[in-house]
Order: C-alpha cells, then sequence, then structure tokens
C-alpha cells in the first residue's frame, strides 16, 4: 500500500506570464488607437463641415498637422497586426495626410524655359527683441537672395542693414518699429514705389523694377490668432482680406512673402491659395517647417524640433518656383527664413 504522503502530486503548468503581458499591451493598443482614429476621423468631418466657424476648430487646425503623424505609423503597424477595424478607423487621418503632404515627400522635377529669367527672395521674421543683428546679416548673406522681406524690424535692426548691405542691397525700403509691428525690404532692384500700412501688425507692399519688368512685391505680416490656447482669428481674416485685395487688382506680376502666422490647414491659408500658390508645397521637400526655433527659449526645450510652417512665399501664375527651402540659420529668430527662387514665365 502506498503511502498518501510520499505520493507525488502532479506539476502545475507554468504562469504564462509573456503571453498575457502581450495580450494586456495588445488591448491597450487597440483601446488607444481605436480612440485616436475615432476621434481624428470625426474632427475632420466637423472640420468640412464648420471650419473655423468654431473657434475650436480654428485652435486645433494650429496644431492638426503634429495629430495626423501618428496615423502614417499607426496604420500600417495595424495592417501588420492584422487588425482590420483599426485600419479602418486609421485611413481618414492616413490618407487625410498622404493626400496633403505627401507630394512633399516625393522627388519633383521642374520644367523651366532654360534661357527663364531667375529671381530669388527671402522672407525673415527677424524677431522683435533679437539683437544679434550680424548673424541675421550673415543669415542673409548665405542665403545670396535677391530681394529680403523682414517682419517684426526694429530700430537697430534697420541700422545693421542700412550700414552692412547697402553695398549688396541698394534700394532699401526700412520701416523700423520698437515692437512687432516694423517691415522692411531689401533689393538688388530698384523699388519705384512703396507703401506701408498697419491694421493690427504692418505690411509693405512695393513695386520693384526688375530688368525693367515691373513686380508687385508684398511684404506681410497678419497677426497671430492664438491668445494661450484661445482661437481668435477674426484680426488675421482682416489683414489677409485686405492683402488679397491689394494683390488681386495689381496688373503687375505678384509676390506675396511674410510670417502669416497661420497653417496650411487653416481657412484663411485656403483663402490666399484660391489665389495664389505656395511656392514651398510645389518643389519643397518635407514639412517646411519654420517655427518656434527652440533654441533662443534655452532650457531643455533648446533641443526640440521646429513644430509649424507659418512662413511662407506665395506667387501667382507668372512665376514658377524652382527652389523652396527652410534656412536652418535662425541667427537669434524664433522663425526659421523661408527662402525660394522662381523662374519668370512672361508678363501675359
Amino acid at each position: 500500500m502506498t503511502d498518501a504522503l510520499t505520493t507525488p502530486l502532479p506539476k502545475r503548468a507554468p504562469y504564462q506570464r509573456k503571453p498575457m503581458l502581450r495580450r494586456i499591451l495588445l488591448n491597450v493598443y487597440i483601446a488607444l488607437v481605436g480612440a485616436y482614429g475615432l476621434n481624428t476621423t470625426a474632427y475632420l468631418l466637423l472640420r468640412a463641415a464648420i471650419g473655423e466657424r468654431w473657434n475650436a476648430i480654428g485652435l486645433f487646425n494650429s496644431y492638426f498637422h503634429l495629430l495626423l503623424l501618428p496615423a502614417v505609423i499607426l496604420l500600417p503597424l495595424s495592417l501588420i497586426l492584422r487588425r482590420r477595424w483599426l485600419v479602418l478607423e486609421l485611413a481618414a487621418p492616413f490618407l487625410f495626410f498622404v493626400s496633403t503632404y505627401g507630394a512633399q515627400f516625393l522627388p519633383r522635377s521642374v520644367n523651366v524655359p532654360a534661357d527663364a529669367p531667375q529671381l530669388s527672395v527671402l522672407s525673415f521674421n527677424a524677431l522683435g527683441h533679437n539683437y544679434e543683428v550680424d548673424e541675421v546679416i550673415k543669415t542673409i548673406r548665405e542665403a545670396n537672395p535677391d530681394i529680403v522681406a523682414l517682419q517684426e524690424l526694429t530700430y537697430w535692426m534697420a541700422e545693421g542693414m542700412e550700414t552692412q548691405l547697402k553695398g549688396e542691397y541698394p534700394y532699401q525700403a526700412l520701416h523700423p518699429q520698437n515692437e512687432f509691428t516694423g517691415q522692411g525690404i531689401l533689393s538688388r532692384y530698384p523699388i519705384t514705389s512703396e507703401e506701408y500700412w498697419q491694421i493690427n501688425l504692418g505690411h509693405q507692399q512695393a513695386e520693384i523694377d526688375w530688368n525693367g519688368q515691373p513686380l508687385a512685391f508684398f511684404n506681410v505680416h497678419p497677426a497671430h490668432p492664438l491668445r494661450g490656447f484661445h482661437f481668435a482669428g477674426e484680426e488675421r481674416t482682416e489683414e489677409i482680406t485686405e492683402i488679397l485685395r491689394r494683390a488681386t487688382v495689381s496688373t503687375n506680376p505678384v509676390l506675396i512673402a511674410g510670417d502669416f502666422n497661420m497653417t496650411n490647414l487653416s481657412d484663411d491659408y485656403h483663402r490666399v491659395t484660391d489665389l495664389f500658390n505656395d511656392s514651398y508645397t510645389e518643389v519643397g521637400w518635407g514639412m517646411g517647417f519654420t517655427f518656434p526655433n527652440f533654441r533662443v527659449m534655452g532650457g531643455r526645450t533648446r533641443f526640440f524640433p521646429p513644430l509649424a510652417r507659418i512662413d511662407y512665399i506665395f506667387h501667382d501664375k507668372h512665376f514658377q518656383p524652382t527652389e523652396a527651402r527652410v534656412v536652418t540659420n535662425a541667427a537669434g529668430s524664433d522663425h526659421f527664413p523661408n527662402f525660394a527662387t522662381f523662374a519668370f514665365m512672361g508678363s501675359s
């Protein structure tokens, strides 16, 4: 008779920790990604139906390009995990990102006549409390544009332009201010007429004689619509309305450069691109973010990359951009300069 106390007990199955952990992580992934996909899809539908008539939509339009980026990674990952419902929930933000920004990540060729005249433009918000005048001048010289549009031009910055850049840019229309409303244009070509005006921030309209061809050149700075996390776009809209009014009545070829304080998802951006073309979306590569330069803020944030594209150079049908890029030296400003080269396609 076998002693019951000496009978071996049956072995327990080992605790399956790894499979359980994988199930937990997968469920968390499904919950979070599903919520993200549904919410971004709902926002896209609301945005299409209402637009910035709701201030909340205007606020989200200022950051929504960043919220679209995860969909580019999450949809392929969900395909690998064979989660069909997640793929469906992510389809709208993924396709919206691809249709809006996808071409900016593809190689593009531009065909222009070999003898087409070329004109280069630099737009630079130099920052109203930036004292690095020599660095700003260095950035301009390295970019070597034909025309420079300066926003937030101060008296000390204007003095530097007059004393150090008069040889390279003999034609200057400078309107420095103590705060953020100063504007200035530097040109290698004669400025035959020029006007500075101010609604909220400062703006300029100039006629430039480009080897006998008159150009209408606008240097603009519409007001920023964000007050912390509150969106108030009326001032920006008012200024863009006036800019478009002036630009559309011009009988000369038009270039519009400046800090527009808007992303390409805003209603005001689409008002501009209904009439003029965005040089960066045509020939630039990547997202083209120009703001903010976190290095001027110091601390740990100085390592962060810029998060938005709010500086633009627009053109009409008389120009074809051949190059558009963001200049990497911000020269003490919170904006990175915007550079573009154009081929002139004729005045007719």
